[in-house]
C-alpha cells in the first residue's frame, strides 16, 4: 500500500468524521442537557410531595413572538439583497430575491398579526393576585 493513499484515506475518514460527528454529538449533548433538568424538576417536586408540600402548578408560559420578527426581518433584507444584486449585476433570475424576501415578508405579517392577537387576549386573573402559601408540613 502506498502511503500517500493511506494518507488520503485517512484525512477522507476524519473529515467525514468531523462533518457528521460534531453536529451529532451536539444534538446528544443538548438532549442530555434538557434530560437533566426536566429530571431535577421532576425530584424537586416529588421531595415537595414527601414532605407535604403541594407544589405549585406548572406555569403557562406565552411563546416569545419576537423571532418572527427578527427572522422576517433578516430574510427580507437578504431577498432585498439578492433583487438588488441582481438588478445591479442586469441578470433576470430574480427568484432568489423574490423568494426569500415573500418570505420574510410572511414572517413579519405573522408578527404583526400575533401581536395584534395577543393584545387582544383578556388578562388572565390568576395572574393578578399572588398564589396562596403552600400549607405548612405536619408538626411531630
Amino acid at each position: 500500500m502506498d502511503p500517500t493513499n493511506l494518507v488520503n484515506s485517512v484525512t477522507g475518514i476524519i473529515a467525514i468524521v468531523m462533518i457528521f460527528g460534531v453536529p451529532i454529538i451536539a444534538i446528544i449533548a443538548a438532549l442530555a442537557i434538557v434530560m437533566s433538568v426536566v429530571n431535577r424538576r421532576h425530584k424537586e417536586r416529588m421531595k415537595m410531595i414527601e414532605q407535604g408540600m403541594m407544589p405549585p402548578p406548572p406555569r403557562k408560559q406565552k411563546g416569545n413572538y419576537y423571532g418572527l420578527m427578527i427572522t422576517g426581518a433578516i430574510f427580507f433584507a437578504f431577498g432585498l439583497a439578492l433583487f438588488a444584486g441582481e438588478l445591479a449585476s442586469r441578470g433576470n433570475d430574480f427568484m432568489g430575491g423574490f423568494l426569500f424576501g415573500f418570505i420574510g415578508l410572511a414572517m413579519l405579517a405573522c408578527f404583526a398579526i400575533i401581536r395584534v392577537a395577543r393584545k387582544n387576549e383578556p388578562a388572565d386573573k390568576t395572574d393578578a393576585c399572588p398564589p396562596a402559601p403552600p400549607p405548612l408540613p405536619p408538626q411531630p
